[in-house]
């Protein structure tokens, strides 16, 4: 087998390769001697169909089997033997396979860059400080008890009000035929809160519990129409059942609620938690916004490519995390959901992602780091620590030795993004939890 790799650029390699004609005859054969066991043709018995006849009606199959066969066999050994780090699945162009001839094909994948810091000492970064301020916490105490609320059926009237819940069907209809979207049943929907089309609620204000209603609402016309001249939107007509109302009963913030819902003697404790838990996750928040901006910082001394592929499934997950698209959909679904801005500040965020776990695995290496035995036992016992309802549980999961491995390369990279921490230049600015402004 003959091999030939080519750059095609600093993380994409294409892969030429030649099978020998001994090699493309041996599969050939076999695979011919499979076929003539298992056809049945009309006029020949089994195992005895003539190979002209066999190429003539099985021809194109045997030459796509072998040319697969070829492949799976010579292209991981070539990875392997070439000590190629690949991080996408080949784009693999054949030749027509011909038996007595050479066959060749080509392989084109993307790969790991090669990643070599040179300079990531010094870099100068702001470490936001953000204050938690009452108000933040007394919102964050009203979040809890509307979480808890609790719907009361309304019994002494019927007509509907503002601020009720509905329990209701509805189907949206257009020249007689149900809109995708705009049809469900025992759907909840809180007056006040407009959750289906504009002026959908103005219908409803008044109507009575238990009685069919019909209506037309306006369906709104696209911020920015493909054609100035368009006609006018056209009308969408509901037809709606209100089967319940009721009420949205938020539980007293007292010492009671603490109790019930905070796990805590009193509501002052509560408060004194709810800040506790906002300062944690504002420091949370001011890490990882400090990592990000240095790692960014060692990229501008120390530049690379990274494979678009990567980015691309990194840009995915993101849409995914934002609910843009749902996992199983192909990124340009929610590239398709943006605007120009937006998916650009997207992929800019995906880029850097990509680009700061190169960089900590460089510097892993580089810096020959390692993590001692205890130090794993010590992580999983803080893990079980803060977790003690789930202590048996992790401690079976941390006894697998794939996922050993990845806390192992969770610490290492941790102890990588410390050590730039460490030679960086640092300066605090204060801002309110919300980060509006700085404070100082």
């Amino acid at each position: 087998m003959k091999v030939s790799i080519d750059s095609v650029d600093a993380v994409q390699k294409k892969l030429a390769f030649e099978i020998p004609a001994e090699r493309v005859s041996q599969e050939v054969e076999k695979a011919y001697r499979t076929v003539q066991q298992q056809a049945r043709l009309k006029g020949f018995r089994p195992g005895k169909v003539p190979r002209p006849v066999l190429s003539r009606y099985f021809g194109e199959q045997v030459a796509q089997e072998v040319s697969s066969l070829l492949v799976q066999e010579s292209y991981p050994r070539a990875v392997e033997e070439h000590d190629l780090h690949v991080v996408t699945q080949p784009q693999i162009v054949t030749e027509k396979l011909t038996p007595g001839q050479p066959f060749r094909y080509s392989a084109t994948v993307e790969v790991r860059p090669q990643v070599e810091i040179t300079d990531y000492a010094g870099v100068t970064v702001e470490k936001p400080h953000e204050t938690v301020t009452e108000e933040e916490v007394e919102a964050s105490l009203r979040r809890l008890a509307e979480s808890m609320t609790q719907l009361v059926p309304i019994t002494d009237r019927d007509n509907i009000e503002d601020g009720d819940v509905l329990t209701l069907d509805y189907v949206g209809l257009r020249e007689g035929r149900p809109l995708p979207g705009l049809e469900a049943k025992g759907r909840l929907v809180e007056m006040g809160r407009e959750t289906v089309l504009p002026g959908f609620q103005d219908h409803l204000l008044g109507a009575q519990r238990g009685r069919a209603l019909q209506f037309s609402v306006p369906m709104p016309r696209p911020e920015e129409p493909a054609e100035p001249a368009a006609e006018p939107a056209q009308a969408v007509l509901f037809r709606v059942t209100v089967h319940d109302i009721a009420r949205k009963e938020v539980p007293a913030l007292d010492d009671d609620f603490a109790k019930d819902h905070g796990e805590c003697d009193t509501l002052e404790e509560l408060r004194n938690k709810i800040r506790d838990n906002l300062h944690q996750a504002a420091e949370r928040r001011a890490e990882n916004q400090l990592h990000e901006a240095l790692l960014a910082g060692v990229y501008e001394k120390n530049p690379f490519e990274v494979p678009p592929s990567l980015v691309r499934e990194q840009l995915r997950q993101l849409f995914v995390e934002a609910g843009i698209q749902r996992p199983e959909e192909d990124v340009s679904v929610g590239e398709g959901r943006l605007t120009d801005e937006l998916r650009e500040q997207f992929t800019v965020r995906a880029r850097q992602s990509v680009q700061s776990v190169f960089i900590v695995d460089a510097l892993v290496e580089q810096l020959s780091l390692s993590v001692s035995e205890e130090a794993m036992r010590q992580k999983i016992a803080e893990l079980s620590s803060a977790n003690p309802e789930q202590k048996q549980q992790l401690e079976n999961f941390y006894a697998k030795a794939e996922n050993r491995q990845a806390l192992e390369r969770q610490l290492l990279r941790a102890k990588a993004v410390q050590a730039v921490v460490d030679k960086a230049e640092i300066k605090a600015v204060d801002r309110d939890v919300a980060g509006t402004g700085e404070k100082d």
